[in-house]
């Protein structure tokens, strides 16, 4: 039987990957973090950064798209650019927090390299110039780049909202020639102090688009995607054999066992900022195969851990901020404590415990206001 991603009620896989994807940034996001290894991106070519773009593209669709039936076409794009607002706020705010913290925990510490490590030598330097270059999303320090890439995706989405019904195919071919343009003329947005920027929009638009596609398919026109099954055992085989050469890669580089020629290879087909093609096959085929072993229905989407990972992907926005303000705390404490397997396990399991308990605390906060405004509107 081919696999068939439904459009009937909500998915609780995608709030349970986005949530596991959160939760991989952050142990990704601590630096030296030997639990980092048993993540996502030591296992294929991709990482949470694939998987957060994606299901992006998949819920903006799913939430604003159903809006144009039912309000409009200009109401939906309106609500796409509030968001892009609500976007940009949490990123400036984040930016300042983020600064403030690493530049305290460099003084704090007496470690000045911390604030080279960390990317905000820049702003301590002509604080002027950089704060006008965050607010202009081109100031992206360590671990703060892929909030700016959904702000512009998702700004680019409210733009091609009237289109969507009519030219849906043909925004989706756009977007395939401008993915594959990107490395024959290379696109990309100029980055502060100086490179472009780490997540290349150009690029990475092709896997925020995917995932639109497949939201409004399946959730706005509520038509069921359909996958052949050739096309689930060509991704299996696909992972058959990207998964040992990916986990030998990341053991080979502790035994200097990958040699160059081949580590710089793997690098132009993987690289990361212009999304390589090893990089969008190795997450294509993951997503097929996920689809087809996971069904929507799966009990254990509804087990107590599963829950309270599908509630870290319903509250994203402020676990990723808070994610990445423990990311920066963790990597100091590892610095000021030491970096033996305990204080990582210690540092590494706290962080996701927190970020559990909020996402937990902040779907009670959602829960207890709508019931509070059910009970007000019945008074009335």
């Amino acid at each position: 039987m081919d696999a068939v991603l439904r459009p009937v009620g909500r998915d609780l896989r995608l709030d349970f990957f986005r949530g596991l994807g959160l939760l991989f940034i952050f142990i990704d996001h601590v630096p030296d973090n030997a639990f980092s290894y048993l993540t996502l991106a030591n296992f294929v070519f991709c990482d949470a950064a694939e998987i957060f773009v994606f299901l992006s593209g998949y819920a903006a669709v799913l939430v604003f798209g159903r809006q144009i039936a039912a309000e409009g076409t200009l109401y939906a794009s309106v609500q796409v650019l509030k968001r892009c607002w609500t976007l940009y706020v949490a990123h400036i705010f984040l930016f300042v927090v983020y600064t403030a913290q690493v530049s305290w925990t460099a003084q704090r510490f007496e470690n000045p390299l911390f604030v080279e490590e960390m990317q905000v030598a820049a702003f301590l330097e002509e604080p002027h110039v950089a704060i006008l270059q965050a607010m202009l999303l081109a100031h992206q320090p360590l671990l703060m780049n892929i909030l700016p890439l959904y702000i512009v995706l998702l700004a680019g989405l409210a733009f091609a909202m009237p289109f969507l019904k009519q030219f849906g195919r043909v925004l989706l071919v756009v977007s395939a020639a401008t993915y594959l343009a990107v490395p024959l003329v290379g696109f990309n947005l100029p980055g502060y102090p100086e490179g472009k920027w780490f997540f290349n929009p150009f690029a990475w638009q092709f896997l925020f688009v995917l995932g639109a596609a497949c939201g409004w398919r399946a959730g706005v026109l509520g038509k069921p995607i359909a996958i052949p099954r050739f096309a689930v055992s060509i991704a299996a085989a696909f992972l058959c054999v990207v998964v040992p050469v990916r986990a030998w890669i990341s053991i080979g580089y502790f035994f200097d066992g990958v040699p160059p020629a081949f580590a710089e290879i793997t690098y132009l087909f993987a690289n990361k900022t212009d999304l390589g093609p090893l990089r969008l096959l190795s997450f294509l085929a993951l997503a097929l195969v996920v689809v087809r072993v996971v069904p929507r229905d799966a009990g254990w989407l509804q087990g107590a851990v599963a829950r309270a990972i599908t509630l870290c992907g319903q509250n994203s926005l402020p676990i990723f901020c808070i994610g990445i303000f423990l990311s920066v705390a963790g990597h100091s404490l590892l610095i000021e404590l030491g970096r033996d397997l305990a204080t990582q396990a210690a540092v590494t399991g706290s962080g996701c415990l927190l970020l559990l308990g909020m996402a937990r605390v902040l779907s009670w906060s959602k829960t207890r206001k709508r019931a509070g405004s059910a009970r007000s509107g019945q008074d009335e």
